[in-house]
């Protein structure tokens, strides 16, 4: 691959995941309004988009050091991150007028934050420099503590809906 293909495989993938994060971001701070009854809810989703909001500008920080940072992202990466951003897309849209169950939406954003997880795993950007591995290595990590709240939250949901079938 030519060298100006591959700076443009770079940009579009770190392109790609600040609108993800962006995405994330949003539909969070929505479920956060939309249950605002339910504090604890309210609070996990508020939480979870602020750091989504965080993880954005990471990938801005990137974004902004790409000629001066040296790094891979490969062909599946790309693709990887072009779906999720393209499902996510429409979910934002089936959600603006569907307002889903709290357990329905704590189950799709925990399959949607495995699947970033994922893709960061996969796709686990390899910078040269030391400092900006660190801080994606933390993205990382925190795409994995998103999952464990999510899995916590929606197995305390299951609770009363297993009482009741008991």
């Amino acid at each position: 691959m030519s060298e100006m293909t591959v700076m443009m495989s770079k940009r579009n993938f770190l392109e790609v995941c600040m609108g993800i994060e962006k995405l994330c971001a949003d539909l969070y701070h929505h479920y956060s309004e939309i249950y605002e009854d339910i504090p604890e809810a309210s609070q996990l989703w508020k939480k979870t988009a602020l750091e989504e909001e965080n993880h954005r500008r990471q990938f801005e920080l990137a974004l902004r050091l790409v000629n001066e940072t040296e790094f891979e992202v490969s062909k599946d990466g790309l693709k990887r991150a072009y779906s999720i951003q393209y499902k996510l897309l429409n979910l934002m849209e089936h959600i603006k007028d569907n307002k889903p169950d709290l357990l329905t939406a704590v189950t799709k954003a925990l399959e949607m934050e495995s699947n970033l997880a994922d893709l960061h795993v996969h796709t686990s950007l390899h910078f040269e420099d030391e400092s900006m591995q660190k801080l994606f290595n933390t993205l990382g990590e925190a795409d994995r503590d998103h999952v464990t709240d999510m899995q916590r939250y929606r197995t305390i949901l299951y609770l009363p809906l297993c009482e009741m079938a008991g």
